[in-house]
């Protein structure tokens, strides 16, 4: 015993620095308990937001099917003002790589722009976006928006107040860049660009000349230019917000997934670990047993 002592003392001193010797039983026992816990936290955010997904996807119809008219209306205008990069990304993580696709997108855009000296402005929707890019293209950003619907889907007022503050920015066309939902498990990183209103109205009479104009000609294209931008945001929201809800969800069924196949391995290496210590202990008592009747 004394000399396992000592051979156990000079193979942790020669030992490298940072290595890892073989867990305990209670260090297994305290991974176990941790793994479990990960794993109901996992499976019960994992049936959050499948709930939330089904609430979610109904509102999607609904905005699809309103802004499905004006598709196409909006077009790339000619402008000497900078273009405005605007990713939407989440407020939250733990959902995936919707707001990595987006991110990464958006930096593509943005280095693409550089390499052509073109100049353009960042604003950001999601604090996701306003983090992730902001380190890099800080000098570049003007603002953004964050913590706008509170994780419910959001409404037509609630788009218009995103589109007015979009409309109030300083650019010539806004690349909008987003996450188009396809179904649960799939989503694509779609890039629309949208002109400012100025823009807009400069090019609107060769774009809409075949349509016949009623009211007051000063202020309706503006109105039209507001009520388009709105209906687009609305879209482009609910689509967002819905991946978002469809991606944590799949992540977190992964989690689960994987925090039960680790649990499982763990316990396995514990009661290993376990059965060993009580077979020594056992052969210990019976190598002991057979001194006392050899003496």
């Amino acid at each position: 015993m004394f000399t396992r002592r000592i051979i156990s003392s000079l193979v942790s001193k020669n030992a490298p620095k940072g290595a890892r010797g073989f867990a305990s039983e209670k260090e297994l026992r305290d991974r176990l308990s941790t793994i479990k816990n990960i794993s109901k936290v996992t499976k019960a955010m994992n049936m959050v937001a499948a709930a939330k997904l089904r609430k979610h996807q109904d509102a999607l119809e609904v905005a699809n099917n309103f802004s499905a008219g004006l598709d196409g209306m909006f077009f790339e205008a000619e402008s000497d003002k900078p273009a405005m990069v605007l990713p939407m990304s989440t407020d939250k993580g733990l959902c995936g790589g919707v707001n990595t696709f987006v991110n990464r997108e958006a930096k593509n855009t943005m280095v693409a722009m550089q390499d052509k000296n073109e100049e353009f402005t960042l604003f950001t929707y999601g604090q996701k976006s306003k983090g992730n890019l902001g380190r890099v293209f800080g000098k570049y950003q003007t603002g953004g928006i964050v913590d706008c619907t509170g994780g419910n889907p959001v409404t037509f007022s609630e788009a218009c107040e995103v589109a007015a503050i979009i409309a109030e920015q300083d650019f010539g066309n806004a690349k909008i860049i987003y996450n188009h939902f396809v179904n649960i498990i799939s989503y694509d990183t779609t890039t629309i660009s949208v002109p400012s209103a100025e823009a807009f109205e400069a090019g609107a009479e060769k774009k809409f000349e075949a349509y016949e104009e009623e009211g007051d000609e000063g202020g309706l294209m503006k109105n039209f230019y507001e009520f388009m931008l709105a209906v687009k945001m609305y879209g482009i929201i609910n689509n967002a917000q819905t991946c978002e809800q469809s991606s944590r969800m799949t992540a977190m069924d992964n989690s689960s997934s994987n925090a039960d196949e680790m649990y499982e391995k763990l316990l396995l290496q514990a009661n290993r670990v376990r059965q060993a210590k009580i077979t020594k202990e056992l052969m210990e008592i019976v190598g002991g047993a057979s001194a006392v009747q050899d003496s």
